[in-house]
């Protein structure tokens, strides 16, 4: 079981902002190990609502005024950085009315592997964002 923090920046009509909490320097979903509830106080996480499952996923939407000035970010660990962090890293998912990918840019993250069965973009699919 995989356990996706996420928070969901709307931008502007179309586009959103999602910041993954990741393992290994953002390469990879956390595997959980214990209770989402415990991971959440360990890291100093508010969830915005109850977590949902889906499949192997469990994904829980954090509060966007967490304070999040103590994580590092994907950016601050370039690869083969040692030791290996948690961080958020973001992305960007762009939709419209009719169409989940209107310029065909969710689907380059098909290439970004997360775990041995999850890309960035069915990921962010399984959110569900625009819909």
């Amino acid at each position: 079981m995989f356990l996706v923090p996420y928070i969901l920046l709307p931008k502007s009509p179309g586009l959103h902002i999602i910041w993954l909490f990741l393992e290994r320097n953002g390469t990879h979903l956390i595997e959980l190990a214990g209770e989402v509830s415990e991971f959440l106080e360990t890291n100093e996480l508010v969830a915005a609502g109850p977590p949902r499952t889906v499949g192997d996923l469990t994904l829980v939407e954090i509060q966007s005024n967490s304070d999040l000035a103590s994580f590092y970010t994907w950016k601050e660990t370039p690869p083969g950085t040692t030791p290996s962090r948690e961080v958020w890293r973001s992305f960007l998912w762009a939709f419209s009315d009719t169409d989940e990918d209107p310029w065909g840019v969710n689907r380059q993250m098909e290439s970004i592997s997360m775990s041995q069965n999850h890309t960035a973009y069915s990921i962010l699919k399984t959110l569900r964002l625009g819909t």
